[in-house]
Parts: C-alpha cells; structure tokens; sequence
C-alpha cells in the first residue's frame, strides 16, 4: 500500500461541529445537525441526515487541503450505510399496502451520501461505498490508496454512522458522527501528515470524547484526533478485540 498524505480533516458529531470542538469536550447544544453548505436547497429537502453529514465532513476536509470536490475521488465508509431509512422503509410495509416513494427507496440504500455528495458538486470521477463491519476504516483507507496509486490526484475519505435502530439493537448505541480525509499519494505544502502501510497486529481501544469509542468508525475518529493534535505513531483502526488494523502515523509527512 503506498503512504496516504492527509491535506484536510473534517468531523461531526452533535454537539460538534468540528474536531477542534470534540477535542475541547464542551459540546454545543446548538450544534444539533450539520450545515452541509454544500447540499443546495433543491436537494436538502429530499436528502438523509447521513447525507448531510457526509457533506458537510467532506467540506471541511476539502477546504483545509484546497481539494476540489469537483474531481477528487470519493470513498464512502459506513459499517450500516442508510439503515435508519432502510429500517423505516420496511416499518411502512406493515403499515400500509402501498410501495414505498421513490424517494425513500433511493435513500435507503448504502451508497446514497456518496451519490448525494458527487450529485451536489458536479463530480463524475470515481465514486465507490465500503461496508467491512469493525474493518471498515482500514478498507477505505485501503481502497483510497489503490484509487490513488492508479489515478493519483485527491481522495476524500468521509467515514460515518448513524445508531443502529430497533429491532436489530436494543440499546441506544453510539451517536451519529463522521469524520474525513482528505488525502493525496505525494506530499504538499498543506500535509498534516502521513498515514504508512496498514498492518495487523493487537491495538487498544481508543479513548473518544462525545461517547465515539464504541462507534463502527471509532478508528477514524482515533485517526483524525492524533492528527489534529501532531502525534506520530501506531493508531489503531479497529477492530480492537483480537487482532484488528494498526496505522502508523507520521506528523507533518514529511517531504
């Protein structure tokens, strides 16, 4: 796997509307959904929360490394994809006899924010969604670097969930959150720093403010906390019981 350079970060959460607010640990209550300025109005009144959140991640991200969203590839990470509309969906089977509205049906699949976002800024470059459960941050990690390896240019990597709904989870689970990359395979004068090869091996469980540690992305969000604050080192991805993915982080990447 060639070295990602990461050129920009974005993260939200509720209560924070980026990752310098979640390393503070105060949240807003104000900040109860994301602007997703990038989303224009024609579509907002159709789109996901998930699909503002992945935009509005990927906006940070981007705009931190000077990335064009018009052409960089854009890979998607999501443990569960849209599964609060997918489950809400199948609810109003039981309920009425008709099918379900277009726009509910489209919404509910996986790879719907990744569609939203391309839709949104004209991109019609590369586009690709990732479900690996507990592995999901080390695959899009992984799929970024062969997408960059072969076509080069930028990669924005958005990772992202929602709570897993009834009747598939019993407890509340962890909150919405996203975090993204943006990355490229050479270093620039904006690299925040530099992501090596992915191995395996045993990591601990990340210490997350805002309750992340449990999340499906909890790897992403351990990653972009020690970028933020100019760490080098092994950064576990997950998953964390047993062998699971270890990033070896580089602060500044270097030139």
């Amino acid at each position: 796997m060639i070295s990602l350079h990461v050129n920009g970060i974005g993260f939200w959460s509720p209560g924070y509307g980026d990752v310098n607010a979640w390393r503070a640990a105060a949240p807003d209550p104000a900040v109860r959904a994301p602007a997703a300025a990038l989303i224009p109005s024609a579509l907002r009144r159709r789109v996901t929360t998930l699909t503002l959140l992945a935009a509005e991640v990927a906006a940070q991200a981007s705009a931190g490394a000077a990335a064009d969203l018009t052409t960089a590839a854009f890979v998607l990470g999501s443990a569960y994809g849209e599964i609060g509309c997918a489950v809400e969906m199948m609810r109003s089977f039981g309920e009425s006899e008709g099918m379900p509205s277009p726009t509910r049906f489209h919404n509910s699949v996986h790879n719907t924010p990744a569609a939203y976002v391309s839709i949104a800024t004209g991109n019609r470059g590369f586009s690709t969604a990732i479900a690996a459960g507990a592995e999901t941050t080390a695959a899009a990690l992984i799929e970024a670097a062969t997408v960059l390896a072969d076509r080069g240019g930028d990669a924005v990597v958005v990772l992202l969930d929602e709570p897993v709904p009834g009747p598939f989870t019993r407890s509340p689970g962890a909150p919405l959150a996203a975090a993204a990359l943006a990355l490229s395979a050479a270093p620039r004068a904006a690299t925040l720093a530099r992501v090596g090869a992915l191995r395996r091996g045993r990591g601990l469980a990340p210490e997350l403010a805002g309750g992340l540690a449990s999340h499906p992305c909890a790897g992403a969000f351990a990653l972009v906390d020690a970028i933020s604050r100019r760490v080098s080192g092994p950064v576990a991805l997950g998953p964390f019981e047993g062998e699971g993915w270890i990033a070896e982080l580089e602060a500044g990447g270097g030139r």
